[in-house]
């Protein structure tokens, strides 16, 4: 079974719902917190530790189906939106570029977490 087509597909949800989470977040916060253009790894380097641990579970277990593939992929993207406030609540204490580099290492635990706390969900 060849799997780009749906990781494509799960990252495209999970683009989707961060841009709708994080975008308002951005928009009123541009003023007292600096986003950088790297930050946007975050809907990245997440996805893509939650894609290999999906990947290496469907290739040696099938205890993960396509429906965990959407439902995981929308956690991420809101999670995406949590990260964000957490990135403005940092930046307060730390310095941005610091928090930023915390917010995306948070991210990816949380896309790790997520894998591995969803159980197998059903077709």
């Amino acid at each position: 079974m060849n799997m780009i087509p749906i990781f494509l597909a799960a990252w495209l949800i999970h683009a989707c719902i961060a841009a709708v989470v994080v975008a308002p977040i951005v928009i009123c916060t541009r003023k007292r917190v600096h986003w950088r253009s790297w930050e946007l790894l975050s809907l990245i380097i997440p996805f893509c530790v939650w894609a290999a641990s999906f990947f290496i579970a469907c290739t040696y277990t099938n205890w993960k189906t396509l429906s965990n593939a959407a439902a995981e992929s929308e956690i991420l993207g809101l999670a995406l939106g949590v990260a964000a406030l957490s990135r403005v609540a940092l930046s307060t204490r730390i310095s941005e570029s610091r928090a930023a580099l915390i917010t995306l290492v948070g991210m990816c635990v949380v896309a790790d977490v997520v894998f591995w706390i969803v159980p197998g969900l059903e077709e």
